[in-house]
C-alpha cells in the first residue's frame, strides 16, 4: 500500500485574526493584575483547572487592535446565542484535554513499545475529536456568523475527507485490535532438585489469558500443548553449575529472583518490540499527521465555553453584560450604563447559590469624555469608592479581552495600559518609608503613561499630613491634565475635588477634570450610603459629621455623654 499523505492542516485561531503572528504585538501586559482580582474572574471562567494558567495569561494581556477584538466579540457572541453548540464545545473538552495529555505523555516515552502504544492513542484521539467537532460545528453552521467559526468547519470538513483520514480511521481500529491479542506471555521456568527455581525463559507470547488450572497444568507439563522451547536466551542464576553437578543449594538467594526477574523483563521488552514492529511500519503512513491544530484551539474553546457560562449565568440572576462598542483609540472614551464590579458580584453569588442578585448589585453610569477624563473621586468610608474603582478597571480588562463587559450597555476607546496606584503598607525595611515608596511608584508610572492609558489612584500620598498631600496629590492631577491620559483619583482630600475649576483654568491641556461623589441619603436616623456615584461638587462637611455619628463623636453625641456624666456626679 503507498504511503497516505495529507495537507498540513491550516493554523485556524479562534482568538487571533492571523494564527502566525498571534505574538500580542498590539497588546500590553497589565501590571495591575492583582489589584484587580484578575485571577478570581478567570478561576470563574475556567471551565477546568487546567485553563487557569492561559484564561488568566489572556485576561492579563491588554488587546487594543479594534479588528481582532469584534474578531473575539463575534466568537463569543455565538456561543451565547447558540447555547446547545456551547454545550457541545465544553462535551468536547475532556477528549480535547485527553488528547493533549496523550502527546504530553509521548514525550516523557524511551522505549520503542510505549512510544508506538502512544503514538496510536494520538491519533485514535485525534481521529474521535475532529470527527466530533466536525460534525457540530456542520449541525450548527447555519447560526453561526463569527468568520473563526467558519473557517474551522471548511477546514476540519477538508481533514475528515482527506484520502489520508480516511484510511487512517478504518486502519487503525485493526491496528489496536492486533495489539489487543496480545494479552499474556508464557514462561519456562527450570527447577533444581529441591523444586526452588533457577532459571527462566519466554516461551510464548499470546492471544489468550491465563486462568488458574490452565496455567498450572502448563507449569507442571500436563498440558500436552505446551511448547517448552524458549524464545529468548535461557537464563540462569550464577549457581546453576552446582545443580548440573549434583550438589543441593542450602537456600534459595533473593538476588536470584531479582536477576531473573529483571533479566526476563529486558527480554519482554525486546520481543514486544518485535510484536509492534509492523504496527509502527503501519503508522510511519501518518508521519505527516499532527494533532497540533487542536491542542491549539483547545484553551481557546476552553476561554469561550468558560466565558458564555459566566455571562449566561449572570443573566440568568439579573445581572446585564453586554457587547461593548469599540470606539477609535484617539477619542479616549469610556461611556457604560449601569456598570457594576465583577468580582463583588462573584462574591455575593458565592454568597447566595440561587436567586435574583439584581437587588444586591448597584451599577454605575460612568463617563470619561470631553467634559471630564480625570475625575477626583470623594465620599464616606466604606461608600463604594474602591469597588468603583476596581469595576471601572475590570470593564477594560474584560473588554479589551473580547469579552462582554457587566453593564448594560458599555462603549470604549482601549486603553494601551491600566496603571494601579494604591496606598504601600509600610514595612520596616522601606528604606525611603511609605511617602517615598509611594511617590516612587508614581514616578515610574508617569515614565510608563500614555495619553491613551488609564490611571486608577487610590488614596494616594495620603500618608502625610493633610496640607502636604494636598499640594502633592494637587500637582499630580495637573500633570495628568498635561499627559491627557483617562484617570480616577479616590481621595479624602475634599480640597483637591474643589480645585478642579482652578486646575482646569490654571493648567493646559485636553483632559477636563472633574468632581464625582459617592452619595449618601440624609435622614432622621443619620446617614445611609447609596454605592451611587454621580458628578457633583465635594460634601467633606457632611461626611464629617456622618463618621463623627458613625463612631459616637459628633458634637450631640458627646455633649449627650457629658450631660450624663453631669448627672451621674449630682447624684
Amino acid at each position: 500500500m503507498p504511503p497516505a499523505s495529507q495537507a498540513e492542516p491550516r493554523s485556524i485561531s479562534l482568538l487571533w485574526l492571523d494564527a502566525e503572528s498571534s505574538n500580542d504585538a498590539n497588546a500590553s501586559k497589565l501590571a495591575a493584575a492583582d489589584d484587580l482580582r484578575v485571577k478570581v474572574i478567570a478561576d470563574a471562567i475556567s471551565p477546568h483547572v487546567d485553563y487557569l494558567g492561559p484564561i488568566h495569561n489572556l485576561l492579563s494581556t491588554l488587546l487594543t487592535d479594534e479588528e481582532t477584538l469584534r474578531y473575539r466579540q463575534d466568537v463569543l457572541e455565538d456561543c451565547l446565542a447558540n447555547p446547545a453548540f456551547s454545550e457541545g464545545l465544553r462535551a468536547l473538552l475532556p477528549q480535547l484535554r485527553n488528547l493533549h495529555n496523550t502527546v504530553r505523555d509521548i514525550r516523557a516515552r524511551r522505549n520503542q513499545v510505549s512510544l508506538v502504544l502512544s503514538r496510536l492513542s494520538e491519533l485514535e484521539d485525534y481521529i474521535e475529536c475532529v470527527t466530533e467537532l466536525e460534525a457540530l460545528l456542520r449541525k450548527h453552521l447555519a447560526a453561526l456568523k463569527a468568520l473563526a467559526w467558519r473557517d474551522l468547519a471548511r477546514e476540519l470538513a477538508r481533514i475528515v475527507n482527506e484520502p489520508a483520514f480516511l484510511q487512517m480511521t478504518e486502519e487503525l481500529p485493526q491496528l489496536r485490535a492486533e495489539i489487543r491479542q496480545v494479552v499474556s506471555v508464557t514462561i519456562g521456568v527450570n527447577l533444581s532438585p529441591d523444586l526452588k527455581p533457577v532459571a527462566a525463559t519466554l516461551l510464548s507470547i499470546n492471544k489468550e489469558r491465563f486462568h488458574g488450572p490452565r496455567f498450572f497444568r502448563k507449569l507442571w507439563g500436563i498440558d500436552e500443548e505446551a511448547d517448552r522451547r524458549g524464545i529468548s536466551t535461557l537464563r540462569e542464576s550464577p549457581e546453576a553449575q552446582r545443580f548440573r553437578n549434583g550438589r543441593i543449594l542450602s537456600e534459595r538467594r533473593d538476588m536470584l529472583d531479582r536477576l531473573a526477574a529483571n533479566a526476563l523483563f529486558g527480554d519482554l521488552g525486546v520481543v514486544l518490540d518485535d510484536v509492534i514492529r509492523p504496527i509502527a511500519r503501519a503508522l510511519e503512513r501518518y508521519t505527516q499527521i499532527r494533532s497540533g491544530l487542536l491542542r491549539a484551539l483547545e484553551p481557546e474553546i476552553a476561554f469561550y465555553v468558560g466565558a458564555a457560562g459566566l455571562v449566561s449565568d449572570f443573566c440568568d440572576r439579573g445581572l446585564s453584560f453586554c457587547r461593548p462598542q469599540l470606539l477609535p483609540a484617539e477619542e479616549r472614551r469610556l461611556e457604560a450604563r449601569a456598570l457594576y464590579n465583577l468580582d463583588l458580584a462573584l462574591r455575593f453569588a458565592r454568597q447566595q447559590r440561587e436567586g435574583d442578585l439584581k437587588a444586591q448589585i448597584v451599577g454605575n453610569d460612568v463617563s470619561f469624555d470631553d467634559k471630564g477624563r480625570i475625575h477626583i473621586l470623594t465620599g464616606p468610608n466604606r461608600g463604594g469608592k474602591t469597588t468603583y474603582i476596581q469595576a471601572i478597571g475590570l470593564l477594560h480588562v474584560l473588554a479589551q479581552t473580547g469579552m462582554y463587559v457587566p453593564a448594560d450597555s458599555a462603549a470604549l476607546s482601549p486603553v494601551d495600559g491600566i496603571y494601579l496606584h494604591f496606598p504601600a503598607e509600610e514595612k520596616p525595611n522601606m528604606e525611603s518609608g511609605r511617602l517615598g515608596e509611594e511617590a516612587g511608584r508614581l514616578r515610574e508610572i508617569f515614565g510608563r503613561a500614555t495619553r491613551h492609558s488609564l490611571l486608577l489612584l487610590n488614596e494616594s500620598l495620603a500618608s502625610t499630613s493633610a496640607t502636604e498631600s494636598y499640594f502633592l496629590a494637587r500637582d499630580v492631577v495637573c500633570c495628568l491634565r498635561i499627559l491627557g491620559a483617562r484617570a480616577l483619583y479616590v481621595t479624602h482630600l475634599h480640597e483637591l475635588a474643589a480645585d478642579c475649576e482652578s486646575i482646569n483654568s490654571d493648567v493646559p491641556g485636553d483632559s477636563r477634570v472633574q468632581s464625582l461623589i459617592s452619595l449618601v441619603e440624609e435622614g432622621e436616623d443619620g446617614v445611609r450610603r447609596t454605592y451611587q456615584v454621580v458628578p457633583a461638587p465635594p460634601r467633606g462637611q457632611s461626611y464629617a459629621r456622618e463618621i463623627a455619628r458613625q463612631y459616637g463623636i459628633s458634637f450631640e453625641q458627646l455633649q449627650a455623654l457629658l450631660a450624663e456624666d453631669r448627672d451621674d456626679g449630682e447624684r
